[in-house]
């Protein structure tokens, strides 16, 4: 997380279980009634900013916190993810079922979400107080449809769909719905399947039961009043497909058919084959005039490299190729083809790039953030020097940021107990993460063509040994 988010929860009781924080004097919780969860979650303000805190372990509290921040870069409006923090605990005995006196031992290492809690949302107490109405049922279950037709189009997978996982937004006469829980999701790179899809609404539909009977006890009505049934799960599923049906109809709209040949992708493709200096602002007209269908940037990638760049990152990991495409051409004075330049791409700056995350990316860091962050710092970095600085000279600059993050974040105090001012503190050379903290391979895996993809399952000391004869085999290949 941020520093200015850390420096406010630094002061909590983690080492505490959630349960009990209640009972620390100093932690200030707010009163917010919250939806059902299977995890303790509390509200907390520190130093003006509100945060919600969920407890489970530490392998989908990142897992949740990832999810959150690519479900945000899709357009989909859910928590504002702040970070994570994991706490190492004493392993927890439990007995072997079926077989007296043996025991065996698991994690008791605790994992904590941290959201923001978001602004103008209405606390689910206030909700359960509304008379749940035909007209405030239908509201509810409107903005939930939109929430969830949107999520499919953008290729995500609830699988936990319910009103208690998704807050309300009122924003004078407009409802809108926002995705609360993340835990459970599933991100693809194109729009949902069929299956999917009903999946989601199946699971909504049942949802829907015990939601009712949670609704029914708040407010202390009779045990045979049904608060929501089947007419109203049949209302959501006939508001998600009108509401699909819609969307569709206004894709079509935007998209001007002059003939089967001129498709948006057609033009891109036709502008690109151009060699043009002004390809970019013309690929941009186009997207504008023309949408692409979902997934295209990403199929066109995977056709030229054979290589699974993320959805959210597809069209910006293009845009690199079709610059490095236009440096190119003016370099070597003739045309240079799409296809050319995203060999040559993946030759001198991906492959090295991804290589060398796997000797130094943690397993909580987001690859393709930490990898559009280099590209950034050998740009600035070219760009100041007035000629190209080598790709390990930005990767170290890089590196050399984050352990400066660290240093300022774990040495901030003298043995005098004075703060340490920030430009009296040394920068020492980046520090290599423990090996068993480094990124698995498994989430590499994609991000390299077949013959490559061994290499990121290598240890460390296999990696650096091996390295160098890649990286001089690319540059004899040229």
């Amino acid at each position: 997380m941020n520093e200015e988010d850390l420096e406010h929860l630094e002061g909590l009781p983690w080492q505490s279980e959630l349960n009990d924080w209640q009972n620390q004097e100093h932690v200030q919780l707010l009163v917010v009634r919250r939806g059902d969860s299977r995890h303790p979650v509390i509200f907390v303000e520190r130093s003006g900013s509100r945060y919600a805190i969920k407890e489970t372990t530490p392998r989908m509290a990142e897992r949740e916190i990832r999810n959150l921040q690519e479900v945000a870069l899709r357009g989909i409006p859910t928590l504002i993810p702040v970070g994570t923090v994991l706490v190492k605990a004493p392993p927890i005995i439990v007995e072997i079922p079926g077989m007296p006196g043996l025991r065996d031992y698991i994690s008791g290492d605790r994992g904590y979400t941290v959201t923001r809690l978001a602004p103008r949302v209405v606390p689910h107490v206030l909700l359960y107080r509304l008379p749940l109405t035909r007209r405030i049922k239908q509201r509810l279950l409107d903005a939930v449809a939109k929430l969830m037709v949107s999520m499919h189009e953008h290729g995500i997978y609830w699988g936990d769909p319910s009103l208690a996982n998704a807050l309300i937004r009122i924003d004078g006469k407009t409802i809108t719905a926002i995705m609360a829980d993340a835990e459970t999701a599933e991100l693809f790179p194109g729009e949902l399947s069929e299956g999917l899809r009903e999946q989601d609404l199946a699971q909504f539909g049942e949802s829907l039961a015990w939601q009712a009977e949670d609704l029914r006890i708040a407010k202390g009505l009779p045990e045979d009043t049904m608060v929501l049934d089947d007419a109203d799960y049949n209302y959501f599923c006939g508001r998600y497909r009108v509401i699909r049906k819609d969307h569709a109809m206004a894709k079509n709209q935007h998209t001007i058919n002059l003939n089967e040949i001129y498709t948006p992708e057609g033009f891109l493709q036709a502008f690109n084959d151009l060699g043009s200096p002004l390809v970019e602002r013309a690929g941009e007209i186009v997207r504008r005039l023309f949408p692409t269908r979902p997934g295209w940037y990403q199929q066109r990638i995977y056709e030229m490299l054979h290589v699974t760049i993320p959805g959210p990152y597809a069209r910006r990991f293009y845009n690199l190729i079709l610059g490095h495409r236009d440096i190119m051409s003016k370099n070597e004075e003739r045309p240079v083809s799409i296809e050319e330049a995203a060999h040559d791409w993946y030759e001198r700056y991906h492959l090295p790039t991804i290589l060398r995350l796997r000797q130094r990316l943690t397993n909580h860091q987001n690859p393709m953030q930490a990898y559009f962050e280099i590209m950034q710092y050998k740009w600035d970095m070219s760009m100041k020097a007035g000629y190209e600085i080598p790709l390990e000279e930005a990767m170290n600059a890089w590196a050399a940021k984050h352990t400066r993050r660290k240093s300022i974040r774990h040495n901030p105090i003298s043995h005098s107990g004075h703060t340490i001012p920030q430009d009296q503190q040394q920068v020492v050379e980046p520090l290599l993460p423990p090996e068993q903290d480094l990124i698995e391979g498994d989430e590499l895996d994609p991000l390299l063509s077949t013959a490559e993809r061994p290499l990121v399952h290598l240890n460390r000391p296999q990696l650096e040994e091996k390295l160098p004869d890649i990286l001089q085999r690319d540059q004899n290949d040229k």
